[in-house]
């Protein structure tokens, strides 16, 4: 075998012609081991040297694998195959600057193979991106949005309360309207210089604004903030988690409505280059505020556990879908207003080229539908003595984005929610439809 065609790390076989990728761990170890007896005997063999290392750094053993490819590079100085093997290396243990060294070394020698210069071009980039100390994007969103049922009312005025029939006034009942908002999410990191841990900050502020329904005006901000660990010390290459603290505040109706502080946590992974994983598990301590519009909440006051998992999946190049899963514990004063939930949710990304040619990008349609069953602890004396809140809540969601830049997309979104309770002022339907306008920052 020339040194020069040397097959890539996935491709090198074992004795029976077996791919070594498809050999057990065992099986290389023992590979291994006779390429090392192979070597021993005949040190200038550099294709036994390189099948050597190649098993070597499958095996884990780095180590191994970069001593055996420097040597190589003293029997044949500048092969830029084996400058790109060690800058791999150097990448996957950490040591950016001398495997940028080895990468930039590759490149120096002539007749570089395309698959070498593809392969240093894409770690050079990661590379890049390590270096950034420091990192800062933002998303600035504006839009306007219709609801036939803004303030989530029962649609009949005629409901059951209780063992008795009422009339409800008109302002009780579902009321349409329109609303504006602008809403802007911040992100910052900071590299801690270790095995590529950050530290990281969140801000997300939202402002809505409403036609009629003045006592739903809303204004909301949301700072969270810590460290997040590269799991690749663990043996988890593809793993990211982190732990961080929230604070909080919500504004309604012009008055100070609720405050928070709690603790979360977040695990993102890729099980490969096309299934992805995002969790979180959300702790948070909230206070509410009576005022003459919402008189009663402070009996809302206590703690909320959340978490949240959402499984995504590239089915194809231009369709990619997702499950989540999610659940909701409120302990509240009362417990006609402490409450479980549990849901699921499906949906998909389809992208498709832009329908006007003065628009480059590829457009998108997302799709989700969804269901939550919450239950209440005890029975609201002033609706039912005799039984808890129960409630079934589903929806379908569709949003079309187009983007007019690079940095701006406009959305469409259509959705529909629908509320079934036993108790009657908590069902009703809604129907929204949002134009939105993104910059990306």
């Amino acid at each position: 075998m020339a040194l020069g065609a040397v097959p890539s790390l996935a491709q090198t076989a074992g004795e029976d012609g077996t791919p070594s990728a498809n050999l057990s761990a065992e099986a290389l170890e023992a590979r291994q081991l006779a390429l090392l007896n192979a070597m021993l005997l005949n040190p200038a063999d550099l294709d036994v040297a390189f099948d050597y290392a190649t098993i070597a750094a499958q095996n884990g053993d780095f180590e191994a694998a970069i001593g055996t490819y420097e040597r190589m590079l003293i029997f044949a100085p500048g092969l830029p195959r084996i400058q790109l093997e060690l800058g791999v290396l150097y990448y996957r243990l950490g040591a950016f600057d001398v495997a940028r060294s080895y990468f930039e070394a590759a490149l120096s020698a002539p007749n570089v193979p395309p698959e070498v210069e593809a392969r240093v071009a894409t770690y050079l980039a990661a590379i890049d991106q390590q270096d950034r100390t420091t990192e800062f994007s933002a998303t600035v969103v504006a839009g306007a949005r219709y609801q036939t049922n803004a303030n989530a009312a029962p649609g009949s005025r005629r409901v059951d309360l209780n063992g008795g029939t009422f009339i409800l006034d008109e302002t009780a009942t579902g009321r349409a309207d329109y609303n504006g908002f602008i809403a802007a999410n911040i992100h910052a990191a900071y590299d801690l210089g270790a095995q590529g841990d950050l530290l990281e900050a969140d801000l997300i502020v939202y402002a809505a604004r409403y036609a009629d329904l003045v006592r739903l005006d809303t204004g909301l901000a949301e700072l969270t903030f810590g460290p997040s660990f590269n799991l690749k010390r663990i043996g988890l290459d593809n793993g990211r988690l982190g732990v961080y603290g929230i604070l909080s505040g919500i504004r309604l109706d012009h008055a100070n409505y609720n405050g928070t502080v709690g603790v979360g946590s977040r695990l993102a992974y890729a099980f490969g280059p096309f299934t992805f994983f995002d969790g979180k598990l959300e702790y948070r301590q909230r206070w509410y505020n009576d005022t003459a519009a919402y008189p009663t909440v402070s009996d809302r006051n206590g703690y909320q556990l959340e978490t949240l998992l959402t499984l995504t999946r590239q089915v194809s190049g231009s369709f990619t879908a997702r499950t989540l899963l999610l659940g909701d514990f409120e302990e509240t004063v009362r417990q006609f207003t402490q409450s479980w939930e549990l849901g699921i949710g499906v949906g998909g990304t389809y992208q498709f080229p832009s329908p006007i040619k003065r628009i480059a990008d590829d457009w998108s349609i997302d799709l989700e539908a969804g269901y939550i069953y919450r239950e209440y602890q005890g029975p609201d004396p002033l609706i039912d003595p005799t039984q808890s809140q129960r409630d079934n809540e589903g929806w379908i969601r569709g949003v079309l984005a187009v983007p007019v830049r690079s940095d701006v997309l406009i959305g469409l979104t259509g959705e529909f929610r629908r509320q079934q309770s036993n108790y009657d002022v908590s069902t009703y339907n809604n129907t929204s439809a949002m134009l939105s306008v993104a910059k990306s920052f």
